[in-house]
């Protein structure tokens, strides 16, 4: 073990002493393991006083919204089966994971809007497992061809606000870019709704590219990106979120919340 390994473990070590002896002080009787706290230690770059407070934003969404509980595979199984949710094979040029959200041929029949929720918030708790995501952060391509007023229609003020509450402020994860691709001009609409509850920085960080995909380019490598956006990859449709993380190898770092 050379020296900067013995460093970054000793560090790590002082952190989560910090950090546990922050959390004896609140309200939160959790057990918590080692490597979920450094989740939340990376997400706010080793602030520990930070990271505090997105621990205790965590917990208060699992209180508020406990059908993001035991999230295991089979409930969200029907979501990633239709390729809805992906995590593509390779990371961006960053060394960040590309989560694309893909709500082509979105049937609102067989998958709601909150079945797409708790998918997502079950694939952010697979990709934040990772050491390498805490620390570089993913970007996301929403892609939304076909996208029509009854889908817009299915955006609740209290599902808005929950999916808000996600993507900002509360999920251990650097959230480093938002693409959307392929938006129709009703999408405008639901930007519209979504404005008032997004924070600054998510909205410098949400970028909408149509058609072009040369924008696109310019956020992420096109190596990097699967056909359907004129990368090198193969298509979508190829692709499914147990080819990055196996079923069997689903990490259950999480259910400790539960």
């Amino acid at each position: 073990m050379n020296s900067n390994m013995r460093s970054q473990i000793q560090r790590s070590k002082e952190l989560l002493s910090k950090f546990r002896g922050i959390i004896k002080e609140s309200d939160i009787n959790i057990v918590l393991s080692d490597e979920v706290l450094m989740c939340f230690i990376h997400a706010r770059k080793y602030d520990v006083h930070r990271a505090m407070k997105l621990l205790n934003h965590y917990v208060r969404m699992t209180k508020n919204y406990p059908d993001l509980k035991n999230l295991h595979p089979l409930r969200v199984k029907h979501v990633l089966d239709k390729g809805h949710v992906l995590s593509l094979p390779c990371r961006e040029q960053n060394g960040r994971r590309v989560l694309i959200l893909n709500l082509r041929n979105w049937d609102l029949t067989t998958c709601s809007l909150e079945d797409m929720i708790r998918c997502v918030v079950f694939c952010f708790q697979r990709l934040v497992c990772e050491v390498e995501t805490q620390t570089n952060g993913i970007v996301a391509i929403i892609d939304v061809k076909d996208f029509t007023l009854h889908h817009v229609g299915q955006f609740t003020p209290n599902l808005i606000k929950k999916i808000a509450d996600i993507v900002q402020d509360v999920f251990p994860i650097r959230l480093q870019g938002i693409h959307i691709v392929h938006e129709p001009r009703i999408i405008k609409i639901l930007v519209a709704i979504f404005w008032p509850f997004l924070s600054n920085k998510i909205r410098s960080r949400l970028f909408f590219h149509g058609q072009s995909f040369a924008t696109l380019h310019q956020h992420i490598d096109p190596a990097c990106l699967p056909s359907d956006y004129d990368g090198s990859m193969k298509s979508m449709e190829t692709m499914h979120f147990s080819n990055v993380f196996a079923e069997k190898n689903y990490s259950q770092l999480f259910d400790c919340f539960d």
